[in-house]
């Protein structure tokens, strides 16, 4: 919208040039300089960052807040979608029909390996109810493909156990060493699950996503890539009634599809929970925001069951261990609120 601002006044501008020779040079310098400031905003507008997101949408709720919070904001680019864990071929189908109610039909879903998964597929017959999408790359090919057009740019945002990524290390360990970043939801470091008595921390538990495939990640900390780490210490991010009939009441395509969502996993989820917890949508605030989760260098051991320990030694994930709670509540509600259209020229 700023760029074509600019760019009309410069040629109101340019208008001018057939004035007396003073007013010619006037118009021209500033013709130059409208041009300089549109190509200032024009870059201010690409410098969206690029990322891929890796889900296991379908069992929790949270990650189709995450998708839909990526795909709502214009400083994320959302190169594509990959699908991890259990049913991926039904995880595919719902990414792609939430992504249409966000008006992306444009971004690709990419398909990984289906794996057994022991969690309920609580939103699986809002994901079935939508056309049969054709067949599409894999999610390692995809992977690789962008990698190999935007090295050293793409941020791989991991919400999911780390099947792709273990598949990524098995197969072509080059194209995670060619990423900018990987930004995963996952580990437990001071604080487990839950509060425990007066709202203190748990225990740190063996988190889910880490557990289900520890040496993967065991191996992506060798391979020396940036990760940035937020673990259950930050990501316990509660949508609480009143911020969730907030965002419910926008009524967009968008959110309507998020009640839709909502109501099946609120009645098959096995932690018997109405309140949601937005654990996947915690690293998309930090890469809009990272005021609001700041992180800490830390090194990270990881052992077979899957519990993630601070040990001595240089620092090899950045992580995020305290949340501002209500500032990222308040920023994933913007931006799934509808947004006005773009003003024609």
């Amino acid at each position: 919208m700023r760029t074509r601002a600019i760019k009309t006044r410069c040629i109101k501008h340019a208008s001018v040039c057939s004035a007396p020779p003073r007013s010619l040079f006037i118009a021209r310098l500033a013709l130059t300089l409208c041009v300089a400031a549109a190509s200032v905003a024009a870059a201010t507008v690409h410098a969206a960052e690029p990322v891929i997101v890796d889900t296991d949408i379908g069992d929790d709720i949270d990650d189709a807040f995450a998708i839909a919070f990526v795909a709502s904001d214009p400083r994320l680019e959302l190169l594509g979608v990959t699908t991890a864990w259990g049913d991926t071929d039904l995880r595919r189908r719902l990414t792609l029909r939430l992504l249409a109610a966000a008006g992306r039909p444009d971004v690709p879903v990419a398909q990984g390996r289906p794996t057994p998964d022991s969690v309920r597929f609580t939103q699986g017959v809002w994901a079935a109810s939508g056309a049969e999408p054709p067949p599409g790359i894999s999610a390692v090919e995809f992977v690789r493909e962008q990698v190999r057009k935007r090295p050293g740019e793409i941020t791989l945002v991991a919400l999911a156990p780390l099947s792709n990524i273990e598949d990524l290390i098995a197969h072509d360990p080059q194209t995670l060493r060619g990423l900018k970043r990987v930004v995963i939801m996952g580990g437990s470091i001071y604080a487990g699950y839950g509060k425990g008595v007066g709202g203190q921390p748990t225990p740190p538990n063996a988190e889910y996503n880490i557990a289900s495939r520890p040496k993967a990640f065991a191996s992506l900390l060798a391979l020396g890539v940036p990760i940035v780490l937020f673990p259950l210490d930050s990501a316990q991010l509660k949508l609480g009634v009143a911020w969730r009939d907030q965002i419910f009441a926008h009524a967009s395509p968008l959110t309507t599809a998020l009640a839709q969502l909502y109501s099946p996993w609120r009645a098959l989820n096995a932690w018997r929970q109405t309140d949601p917890t937005l654990f996947d949508a915690v690293p998309v605030v930090w890469l809009l925001d990272p005021t609001l989760c700041p992180t800490t260098p830390l090194r990270i051991a990881v052992d077979g069951l899957g519990f993630t320990r601070v040990v001595a030694g240089p620092p090899n994930v950045q992580a995020c261990l305290s949340l501002r709670d209500s500032a990222a509540l308040a920023l994933i509600e913007r931006d799934l609120a509808p947004h006005p259209p773009e003003p024609k020229p």
